[in-house]
């Protein structure tokens, strides 16, 4: 039987276990943090990382982040399952219990227009997941910046948005803008200069408009 485990509950063998067994697997190096990285955030008090057990085995996690315990918007950084428990309800739960708890979420998504599988996952696969459990879009021109010095950006990014309800057609823009200016500074970018002046100016207004996540039919 599957639990779902708080990391401040479990060990940080646990941790380095599903570093190795889940994440390692599903994402390539230049979107996936080093396991010491995943460690710490397992530990900060303004992470919250979830680890989906079966007995003592991690068979998937949820790493969200945020700037303080309470801020209105927060990043889901990770989503994934072990590659033999993919399509059996591992993520569905982790994703459930996301949606409950709220805040509203970013979501860092490959677009399967510009992303092939490379064997981490099929991207078709991931984003039809999370169109099912009503994740959209924010139309933006988001990429993900490094994740460690040294590593290049990710371009060809969808940034979901999942929020408690249904997701509206406009997002308030502020938090948003606040939250990825946090993010991309602490990630190294130079703030004024393309292509994170791009992003955080189409985030200059009120509010900004949500899209739906691209079809099956649309990334073939």
């Amino acid at each position: 039987m599957v639990e779902l485990v708080e990391s401040g509950m479990t060990s940080e063998q646990v941790w380095r276990d599903c570093y190795a067994q889940v994440l390692a697997p599903s994402f390539p190096a230049d979107e996936l943090v080093g396991e010491d990285d995943f460690v710490a955030a397992c530990r900060r008090p303004t992470s919250q990382v979830v680890v989906a057990l079966d007995g003592t085995e991690p068979v998937g996690v949820s790493v969200v982040d945020a700037v303080a315990p309470d801020a209105p918007v927060a990043l889901l950084s990770y989503l994934a399952s072990h590659p033999v428990r993919r399509a059996g309800g591992v993520g569905s739960r982790l994703m459930e219990r996301l949606r409950a708890r709220g805040p509203m979420l970013l979501v860092e998504i490959e677009d399967p227009r510009a992303h092939d599988d490379r064997g981490f996952g099929d991207p078709r696969r991931r984003i039809e997941f999370y169109r099912r459990h009503g994740v959209r879009a924010l139309d933006v021109p988001f990429f993900q910046p490094p994740v460690a010095p040294g590593r290049p950006r990710v371009e060809g990014m969808l940034l979901g948005v999942l929020t408690p309800g249904p997701v509206p057609e406009r997002i308030d823009a502020g938090p948003v803008r606040a939250y990825l200016t946090d993010y991309l500074r602490g990630s190294g970018e130079d703030l004024d200069a393309a292509p994170a002046s791009t992003l955080l100016e189409a985030l200059a207004g009120e509010t900004v408009p949500v899209i739906d996540l691209p079809t099956t039919e649309e990334t073939t």
